[in-house]
């Protein structure tokens, strides 16, 4: 006893810690290391006998001192080695950095990364999968400084003294861990801070969040799980709260601009990035269910996040559709062109279709009750799914209001050729994207009919009069038809009408190149096979064509010209 407790105070008294000391132990020899090691073992061994036989006092007293000092020194050596050897992750760092006996884990969670979407709205350029393998190839903290940390460990575990090295090594961690947030992006911030953030420069955070968080969760925090696992092997209480201290911050930190996002009050419009939010949170809910699967570690509640993301994502849908409602502009669209509520309404759906499946996630937690049915012709074909009733109403309200807008128009055609017009643009945005399988094959056919409705509805009002000029068997005059006052006024009943369809359809636009072909071949084949009819059947009635202003060609090339992708500003009929 006295032979090892005379060793132990030669050896550690050389070793003990002062403010003045400037080598350290694992900086020596690694015989050295080795000696005072065992040299602590023994002591500890002793103090465990002299316990037991409880019978020498004064050698208890110098033993508990010696192993103080012991305990001190290995506290200072435990902490000098997290600093020298803790590296925090810079994706942008060029210098090379040490192999890491961690990347055969990791691999699969870069390639997770990396795969886990292809289009543009959150996954990662092909540079930044590049810095995200370059993380995965090297470690934070070398081998040869884990097993040091670990004997250092497992040295002052069975000594009493687990609280300080877990303290130790947390306050270490923590400042690296937060070192990497930040050069991951992931910046402090709270509710409040979100709230008061411009929208250009939240949008820019949540851009480079989605990006830092998944390196956060998927290799910082599981990196520093592996740590505590490999530093504290064999002493689960001490791995566990040392984790549990590390990963409640970081998780606290990494999610905290989803929660604010989460609670702040946002405009229908900044509705993708948030559901590019919902997705990453749900993304990484796996990763963080697999990481901390034991009870001692923290709750992140990210399901909780994702229910708070999701309630604000319907929030907008709701605010989206009254703003429908609400849009009460006056000025009827130029021409009868589409409106700008048409192509904002459409331009919306069709991004958010996008995100179908989370929206199916999202509508399916708290199915929208509608204020109304859809009636029958605008009823989506899979009436239980709340998405496509959702998507199939903010279409419905958008079609009311444009047949409210139509009602603006004076000239009756004009508003045919304006529903016609945005209804078919309607039609293609659904059939160009994810809408079509939302709403479904027959309310796609329902519209299509609705659009020829339109279309038919137009024809009437604009050319029934040029072709009832000709076709009408009445007297066209006092002499009848078949008298040359007769005639004369039935020709120029007819160029009347041409000259007033010209006048009215001056400025009148068909956007779509091939519905204004359609549209002017099906008025010519109505035309002018009855004007060519015409004038062959009374062209025997009069001697000389001067009444006729305009042959059969002529007549086609004017329904083919008026509906050029430009108003009708110039005449294109030839008078003769």
């Amino acid at each position: 006893m006295e032979a090892t407790l005379a060793a132990a105070e030669i050896l550690i008294t050389r070793w003990e810690y002062k403010k003045t000391t400037i080598k350290m132990l694992f900086q020596s020899t690694a015989e050295e290391v080795r000696i005072y090691m065992e040299t602590v073992d023994n002591l500890q061994r002793l103090m465990e006998y002299l316990s037991a036989v409880g019978t020498d006092a004064a050698g208890i007293i110098r033993a508990q001192r010696l192993m103080k000092m012991a305990m001190i020194r290995l506290e200072k050596e435990f902490h000098k080695i997290l600093l020298s050897n803790s590296e925090p992750i810079d994706p942008d760092r060029e210098s090379s950095a040490r192999p890491s006996f961690y990347s055969s884990t990791e691999g699969s969670l870069t390639r997770s990364i990396c795969s886990d979407g292809d289009d543009n709205r959150s996954s990662f350029s092909s540079s930044n999968c590049l810095s995200v393998n370059r993380l995965c190839e090297f470690d934070m903290v070398p081998l040869d400084a884990v097993v040091d940390l670990r004997r250092i460990a497992q040295r002052m575990a069975k000594s009493g003294y687990a609280r300080e090295s877990i303290r130790v090594f947390v306050l270490s961690r923590k400042s690296v861990v937060e070192e990497s947030l930040y050069n991951l992006g992931v910046d402090k911030v709270t509710v409040k801070d979100v709230r008061k953030m411009k929208w250009e420069f939240l949008d820019e955070k949540i851009k480079k969040w989605i990006h830092g968080a998944k390196i956060s969760i998927r290799i910082l925090v599981a990196r520093e799980k592996r740590l505590c696992e490999d530093v504290f092997e064999g002493l689960d209480k001490m791995r566990d709260a040392s984790f549990a201290e590390i990963a409640k911050e970081t998780t606290r930190r990494v999610f905290a601009l989803a929660e604010g996002v989460a609670a702040t009050s946002l405009p229908p419009e900044r509705i993708f990035r948030l559901l590019d939010l919902y997705e990453a949170v749900t993304d990484l809910t796996p990763d963080i269910e697999a990481t901390y699967c034991q009870n001692s570690f923290p709750s992140v509640h990210e399901h909780k996040i994702v229910t708070k993301l999701g309630e604000a994502a319907r929030g907008m849908l709701k605010e989206f559709d009254k703003a429908i409602e609400k849009e009460n502009s006056k000025a009827p669209s130029p021409g009868g062109i589409i409106h700008p509520l048409t192509r904002y309404v459409m331009n919306y759906l069709t991004f958010l279709s996008d995100y179908k499946e989370t929206l199916v996630n999202i509508t399916a937690d708290a199915p929208e009750k509608l204020p109304k049915t859809l009636p029958d012709y605008y009823a989506v074909d899979n009436p239980c799914d709340p998405l496509s009733v959702h998507i199939g109403w903010a279409i419905f309200l958008l079609l009311c209001k444009l047949v409210k807008k139509s009602d603006l128009y004076k000239d009756v055609a004009l508003s045919y050729l304006f529903l016609m017009n945005n209804l078919h643009y309607i039609v293609q945005k659904v059939n160009g994207s994810e809408l079509k399988h939302i709403l479904g094959e027959d309310w796609v056919r329902n519209q299509w009919n609705k659009v020829r409705q339109y279309a038919l509805n137009y024809e009437r009002s604009a050319w029934m009069k040029v072709l009832s000029s000709i076709t009408d068997e009445k007297d066209a005059g006092r002499g009848g038809i078949s008298s040359g006052q007769g005639l004369k006024e039935k020709f120029k009943g007819f160029n009347s009408a041409m000259e007033e369809v010209k006048r009215r359809h001056s400025g009148w636009v068909v956007p779509n190149v091939s519905l204004r072909e359609k549209l002017g071949i099906s008025i010519t084949e109505k035309l002018v096979p009855a004007y060519s009819s015409f004038l062959t059947r009374f062209r025997s009635q009069f001697e000389r064509d001067t009444l006729v202003k305009y042959t059969p060609e002529e007549v086609q090339d004017f329904v083919l010209d008026i509906f050029k992708d430009r108003p009708l500003s110039v005449s294109f009929m030839r008078s003769r």
